[in-house]
């Protein structure tokens, strides 16, 4: 009998004799704004800076810092490199110009000559001698021949001035993407608030401990968080064995830690359907609840623990 009531004693939510159920719970807010590590170059990111926990912060201000490392100076160096790019833009255009008005100009030319000597290779080989006659056929061959080169030439230039151009705009849009990823990136290190409330951390998801500044996080790792103060509630974990108690609409006299002379009355309001392991607590299965509650008067803050009894008494309320 002694060991029956040392095992029974011994589990985190149990039954008394008097089928009163006691749970250990968390205060909670409905609604939160999270702060995680954001992505970075370097994979693992460093907290460089945070508000103290507790503090209020209100809407806009900065509550998260993390280091930009080499950021800044890429941000600097894409800038010089796309004023740089631009200006060669800019050198490139003058040049396609000039170059195109020479082949044009070139091309021109060769369709003068060309017609000239077409006039003159026209003459009758009557009134020439047989020297000037076979001499003006030549002229009039070589022109024809200059006249094609002179097409070409210019077709060339107008498809190299073309491929000069787009592949500049291409090394000005790339550095573009360059800079405004880079420019986004910083300004994911420096994280503002949305809403105002009070600033918590966030546990550590490998030991359990408080964030802190100087700490190294993984992208995606909460850092810290603001909860909506409008709607507070408890959440509680019930043992599988224990579920069985559970009704929706059930009071509860709830007790804060921070509080233990001022005893309140909570309503349970939800019951998870499936149950969870929780890992902390070894391999049994546990039931998440939540309950509700009023409690103006008192200063509270997510996080702060509470305890929860559900018995006979509190049922009956």
């Amino acid at each position: 009998m002694k060991t029956s009531l040392i095992l029974l004693f011994s589990s985190l939510s149990f039954s008394t004799f008097a089928q009163s159920l006691l749970l250990s719970g968390e205060l909670k807010a409905s609604e939160n704004q999270i702060f995680y590590a954001p992505k970075s170059d370097t994979w693992r990111v460093q907290v460089q800076w945070m508000m103290e926990e507790g503090e209020i912060a209100q809407k806009g201000d900065t509550v998260v810092v993390f280091d930009s490392g080499t950021i800044a100076t890429e941000i600097e160096q894409d800038e010089v490199n796309l004023e740089a790019a631009q200006e060669e833009l800019i050198r490139i255009t003058t040049s396609n110009k000039e170059n195109q008005i020479e082949a044009e100009f070139n091309f021109k030319r060769s369709e003068l000559l060309l017609e000239r000597a077409r006039i003159d290779a026209a003459i009758p080989q009557v009134n020439l001698s047989t020297y000037d006659y076979q001499k003006n056929q030549l002229e009039f061959e070589k022109a024809l021949i200059n006249k094609q080169k002179a097409s070409e030439e210019l077709l060339q230039v107008k498809t190299e001035n073309n491929v000069a151009y787009n592949k500049q705009l291409l090394t000005i849009e790339q550095l573009k993407t360059n800079l405004e990823y880079n420019k986004n990136q910083l300004a994911s290190m420096s994280i503002q608030a949305l809403r105002s409330g009070p600033v918590l951390y966030a546990n550590h998801p490998w030991n359990g401990e408080k964030a802190f500044v100087g700490m190294t996080a993984q992208p995606g790792w909460k850092i810290a968080e603001i909860p909506a103060m409008s709607e507070l509630y408890i959440e509680a974990w019930v043992h599988e064995i224990d579920y069985h108690q559970l009704k929706l609409g059930q009071q509860a006299q709830l007790l804060f830690d921070a509080y233990l002379q001022q005893p309140l009355s909570a309503t349970l309001s939800e019951v998870s359907t499936q149950p969870e392991e929780r890992l902390q607590w070894g391999k049994d299965a546990y039931f998440r609840t939540r309950f509700n509650f009023s409690a103006v008067a008192l200063n509270l803050l997510p996080g702060m623990s509470a305890k929860l009894t559900i018995g006979a008494d509190t049922d009956e309320e």
